[in-house]
């Protein structure tokens, strides 16, 4: 019961945060539509499959999305050859994608980052996120790019840690 008290605050808490700090669209829409560069060391391509498989150094580039791990897999739609999801590891993996035309950023690391083109960012594994000021801990985050929520949670030892800033008052 403790426990189950402790989780609804936990996810009040960060509903009203996300709602209180919500200030940009769903990062710059036009990352999606731009191509997908990759580079590594070692590649395998499966295109009845639509996997590939990269390994070593790998460095990912996609209009203002960079994602750099260890190894990496591409998840495309065979028939329309269209990049659908990706999953990357490393020690850590990590993840940044420019929020808006100001420059801001949101930077992610974790021992896995699961990143989906329709806006949802999972990271596994001593995840970490910042957007803007605000920085998450925890063992699993979800952050939901298109609406600005998130959940976190740990799964096994340890707290959720959260730093949140206040909104900022806007000038005249």
């Amino acid at each position: 019961m403790n426990k189950l008290l402790k989780i609804n605050k936990v996810t009040l808490f960060l509903t009203v945060s996300a709602c209180l700090s919500a200030s940009s669209n769903y990062a710059l829409e036009s990352d999606t539509s731009q191509p997908l560069e990759i580079q590594a060391d070692e590649a395998f391509y499966d295109q009845k499959a639509g996997e590939a498989t990269y390994k070593g150094d790998v460095l990912i580039k996609q209009g203002t999305i960079e994602i750099k791990a260890d190894f990496l897999k591409v998840f495309t739609d065979p028939a329309t050859n269209t990049f659908s999801s990706l999953q990357a590891t490393g020690t850590p993996a990590r993840f940044t994608q420019q929020l808006d035309e100001a420059g801001n950023r949101v930077t992610s690391r974790g021992d896995q980052i699961d990143y989906i083109t329709d806006g949802r960012l999972e990271i596994n594994g001593k995840g970490y996120l910042k957007r803007g000021l605000d920085e998450i801990d925890a063992d699993f985050i979800l952050y939901m790019m298109k609406n600005e929520t998130f959940t976190a949670e740990n799964r096994g030892n340890g707290r959720v840690k959260m730093t949140l800033q206040p909104a900022q008052e806007k000038s005249e």
